[in-house]
């Protein structure tokens, strides 16, 4: 049976149904109601399960959704604050005023708040940033290579429990005691005026002491190659390719060092005759069979061996009295030897002896022969020499001896070769750290070879390098102090590096720096020439960073460097040891000043108060004082917290203006007498004695009796100092709880007749309301808190 035909009966039945019974018709077909059907299914499919569920929610409840959705749309709400309506033209004044006067308000609101908001966030990305920046300087403190961005994470805290029997050792080895120690004899002579001694040299002479033959000879390198007249004063950088003094240093090194090394092979009976120990040297070194090759023989010797091994190790007279011995063939050539010893240059016989080499010795078979022509004469550059260059020190010679004078490209290429052709890998420097070390000071790379020793364990090595050279003039520093250790400048010659001085030595004395403060002193020293960013002198910066490390509480760093504080007493203080730093540069009251200010832009208050006073500025170290003052007067006693130490301070201050040991503004000294006096008030306040703290009070004239008294007391407040007026919503609180507690001990009194109690209370009502109306007279803002405080206080009386 198909569809139609169903249909067909259903529609006959519906009929039949209509005729026998009186049943309500059927409005829709079967068509009609599938089609109904079908489109409430996927109503409902499309609307999300939570719909449905509150449609029967509400349902079951009686509430019509749909026909409460459409009164909620039809709803106009207006934004809070949300200026009011301009009204008609028709409208009257009071209405006009009326909504004005709103406006007024709510446009003050948004202003504020707007400007509260700006304000948070201009101070949160202040904050944000002075936290990332200190972060920063930590990571980058941590920071000891050149790109591998090593962190020196720090162990966590530890609890020791410490002797108190046991003396306090120092944090400085032997070694490292008689470095600080040599280094504190050159700042005396420094600070003294006299003669400045070569610290490269004195160090060099010091170390040799410590049994340590590598350290020995890497001092004695860096001696020999920075020998200068006198301390270079232009940038190291853009003038060490530009000065032959290196080259000629690092070649007299490598001559005297090998000189040495020929004498121990053939006996130091021939040292003083460089002619004797050439030929002994070149006999012993070399038989029958090793002579196979060179051409020409002085003697049955080999000529140029001893020719080469006479310019190794110096001494360009025997090489000229060599070749003089062997013929009037060689006369050109040693001509042209004894010129360049004599710093004269034979341009003619030159050219003719290059041509010679091209033609003929280029291709000879002696290597020794070939060495000496390109040694003279600057042939072949970029030959290695191998077959005579044996050690490193051969190959760094040649190439040294090889360029002439005022040769830039020609040094920077051996330059770069060493350190970044052949770089750390090839010399093993993690193994033999002072070859790679010697290698990189006989170019000229100080910088690198500092910061070699500083990433190898020797930093202690590194350090007084590196101050010895800075002090020397030629050590280049980096342009600014929060630069990694090692840096690139692109505006330098290749491949010279910038060596951080400041981070080396605050990473190497900020160990020591609390046990042995005064040695530590003697190394920031040493900064005196150097900025931070903002300008400030580097030594100005690390005692001040010395200080407020320190902390408020722990004055032994501060007696120790500045001296201990003046008291009421006539007798003097001695000074602290920043005095043996006194010079026209750096006197000690000025220094104190300039430290002082740091600590305040810091927050330090206290110890920028401490300083101030030594410096012998007692108006800002009275009115930092009052500032601290002013943030805890209003706290109760507690003994160690920060209210009991300015109490005492108050006390000492008092003493010393009592004395007349300080000379201070007339309106600071009164700004601290009062909050002096407030400070008593408040300690009477918080043990109860209340009959004395109003006493105490009434002596500050600052809080009214009666209403008569309101406008006496706003005129003293108004020639208050800002610290005072701080205070003042608290002073007053504390007023009105006096005055409430004395209401609540008389109300049920029964000690005085019925009159006498209600003039009694009478009388505190009458204050209670002279501080209500001082504080909605007040010339500034009150805060709401303490409005609200004063309202509930004096509703409470009545």
């Amino acid at each position: 049976m198909d569809l139609n035909t169903l249909l067909q009966r259903a529609q006959n039945l519906t009929n039949e149904a209509k005729a026998e019974y009186e049943m309500p018709q059927v409005e829709r077909t079967l068509q009609q109601v599938l089609q109904a059907t079908t489109d409430l299914h996927s109503r409902v499919t499309q609307s999300s399960n939570k719909d449905i569920q509150a449609h029967i929610l509400l349902g079951s409840k009686g509430i019509d959704l749909p026909k409460l959705t459409q009164k909620l749309e039809a709803l106009n709400a207006r934004k809070t604050f949300e200026p009011v309506d301009v009204v008609g033209a028709d409208t009257d004044v009071c209405t006009f005023l009326k909504n004005e006067r709103e406006n007024a308000i709510l446009s003050v609101i948004e202003d504020t708040n707007k400007n509260i908001s700006e304000t948070v966030s201009k101070q949160k990305w202040v904050n944000l940033n002075s936290t990332w920046n200190e972060e920063k300087s930590r990571l980058l403190d941590a920071l000891i290579g050149p790109s591998q961005n090593f962190i020196d994470l720090q162990r966590l805290p530890e609890h020791i429990t410490l002797d108190p029997n046991v003396p306090i050792s120092r944090c400085l080895s032997p070694m490292e005691l008689i470095y600080a120690q040599e280094l504190r004899h050159y700042n005396e002579l420094l600070l003294k005026g006299a003669h400045r001694p070569n610290l490269v040299q004195k160090f060099a002479v010091l170390t040799s002491s410590f049994g340590d033959d590598r350290l020995t000879d890497m001092w004695s390198t860096v001696a020999a190659v920075t020998q200068v007249n006198e301390p270079l004063h232009s940038d190291p950088i853009k003038a060490r390719q530009q000065r032959p003094e290196f080259v000629i240093n690092a070649n007299s090194c490598l001559e005297r060092h090998y000189k040495i090394y020929m004498c121990t092979l053939v006996g130091a009976a021939h040292s003083s005759n460089c002619y004797q120990l050439v030929r002994a040297y070149v006999t012993n070194r070399f038989s029958t069979q090793q002579t196979i090759g060179l051409v020409d023989t002085l003697e049955d010797k080999p000529l140029w061996p001893m020719v080469y091994y006479s310019l190794r190790c110096g001494a360009a007279e025997a090489a000229v009295e060599f070749l003089h011995e062997a013929g009037p063939s060689y006369e050109d050539f040693a001509q042209v030897i004894a010129d360049r010893s004599a710093g004269a240059v034979n341009s003619r016989t030159e050219t003719q002896l290059k041509l010679q080499y091209a033609n003929k010795i280029k291709n000879s078979t002696d290597a020794y022969k070939k060495a000496v022509y390109c040694l003279i004469l600057g042939c072949d550059p970029n030959e290695l020499h191998g077959e005579v260059a044996k050690t490193i020190d051969d190959y760094l010679w040649i190439k040294l001896a090889m360029l002439r004078p005022g040769d830039a490209a020609g040094y920077g290429r051996l330059q770069s070769e060493i350190l970044e052709k052949y770089g750390e890998k090839h010399f093993h420097a993690s193994n033999q750290t002072d070859v790679y070390f010697k290698a990189l000071v006989l170019v000229g790379l100080f910088e690198a070879s500092i910061e070699l020793l500083a990433r190898n364990g020797q930093s202690v090595h590194a350090v007084h390098m590196a101050i010895a050279l800075h002090e020397l003039g030629v050590l280049g520093g980096a342009r600014s102090v929060s630069q990694p250790l090692l840096s690139i400048d692109i505006a330098d010659p290749q491949p010279l590096r910038r060596l951080n001085l400041t981070r080396l030595v605050r990473l190497y004395a900020q160990r020591f720096e609390r046990m042995d403060t005064t040695e530590a002193l003697n190394y920031y020293f040493t900064l005196r020439c150097l900025r931070d960013p903002k300008g400030r002198n580097m030594f100005l910066t690390c005692v001040c960073d010395l200080v407020v490390g320190s902390g408020a509480l722990d004055t032994s760093i501060f007696d120790l460097i500045f001296g201990q504080r003046m008291t009421d007493a006539d007798e003097e203080v001695p000074g602290g040891v920043f005095r043996q730093f006194d010079c026209p540069e750096f006197d000690t009251n000025t220094t104190a000043s300039l430290i002082a200010e740091e600590l305040v832009a810091r927050g330090s208050f206290e110890m920028a108060v401490r300083l101030y006073e030594l410096a012998g500025n007692y108006n800002l170290a009275l009115k930092h004082f009052n500032i601290l003052l002013a943030q805890v007067v209003q706290l109760s006693p507690q003994e160690g917290s920060q209210r009991a130490r300015l109490r005492d301070e108050a006390n000492r201050f008092s003493r010393l203006l009592a004395a007349l040991r300080m000379d201070v503004e007339p309106k600071i000294r009164g700004s601290f007498a009062l909050l002096q006096l407030l400070l008593v008030f408040f300690d009477l306040h918080h043990e109860g004695k209340l009959v004395q703290a109003l006493e105490q009070l009434q002596r500050t004239k600052l809080m009214p009796n009666t209403t008569d008294d309101v406008e006496g007391c706003l005129t003293t407040i108004k020639k208050l100092s800002g610290e005072v007026i701080k205070v003042i919503p608290d002073v007053m609180v504390a007023a009105m709880d006096i005055t409430l507690t004395q209401y609540n001990q008389l109300k049920p009194s029964d000690t005085c007749s019925s009159n006498q109690l209600q003039l009694q209370l009478e009388k505190l009502r009458v204050r209670a309301k002279a501080l209500s109306n001082l504080a909605a007279s007040m010339p500034f803002r009150m805060p709401y808190e303490t409005n609200k405080r004063l309202m509930q206080l004096e509703l409470m009386m009545h």
